[in-house]
């Protein structure tokens, strides 16, 4: 199906959707300064970086309810014979295409994260929880801007390209600086398991779609 020539892209209803996603980090940044003020020690706080971690890849606009693309065409139907996502990247419901590739990747790291053991990595040496707490409320706020200038970005998109683009860009800056790896490394603690399944979801979100 070709979209009517009257139909608006990008959509309304994904933009809104996109809006929507961004108010969610932004609450999620606005939870995370409330709970780490009220985390007791180190142990609270560790299970802070994990939980808001894997909120935060939950989170990820990667479902087809947010690609413009699968608004005009009905993904896995005929339909997908005109949609310019296919065109240039195959079906996303094919098996090994870059989307399919991206969903893969990402389950391995929320796998990843949900593996992680602080004492594992620690190698028995003191969590230093100041250092925990600096680094947490620093990633909050960067949670905070991100989400600000994705909502204004996403409604300025001109275009079902640019949309992707600008949701690409999200997804890359929130996977590239995950609470729990900004602790490990506040920490100088390295879970090598998990920076390697981060590598490989930063990898899955550029060829499904690369960001600006």
């Amino acid at each position: 199906m070709i979209p009517h020539r009257n139909s608006i892209d990008p959509p309304e209803g994904v933009i809104t959707a996109l809006e929507e996603v961004a108010d969610r980090y932004r609450t999620l940044a606005r939870d995370l300064r409330e709970d780490l003020a009220s985390a007791g020690g180190a142990e609270e706080a560790l299970d802070l970086a994990e939980r808001s971690t894997l909120e935060m890849l939950a989170y990820l606009p990667l479902s087809p309810v947010y690609s413009p693309f699968c608004t005009f065409h009905r993904p896995g139907a005929v339909d997908c014979a005109g949609c310019r996502y296919a065109a240039r990247y195959g079906r996303c419901n094919e098996a090994g295409s870059p989307y399919d590739l991206a969903i893969e990747s990402h389950y391995r790291l929320v796998e990843a994260v949900q593996d992680h053991r602080w004492d594992r990595i620690s190698g028995g040496h003191t969590i230093p929880v100041e250092e925990v707490r600096r680094a947490l409320k620093d990633q909050a706020g960067r949670v905070m801007d991100l989400a600000s200038r994705f909502r204004e970005r996403v409604r300025r998109a001109r275009s079902s390209e640019e949309v992707m683009t600008v949701k690409t860009q999200f997804m890359n800056d929130l996977v590239g600086e995950l609470p729990v790896e900004v602790v490990c490394r506040s920490c100088g603690f390295v879970d090598h398991s998990l920076f390697e399944a981060k590598n490989e979801a930063l990898l899955g979100l550029s060829r499904h779609w690369p960001a600006g």
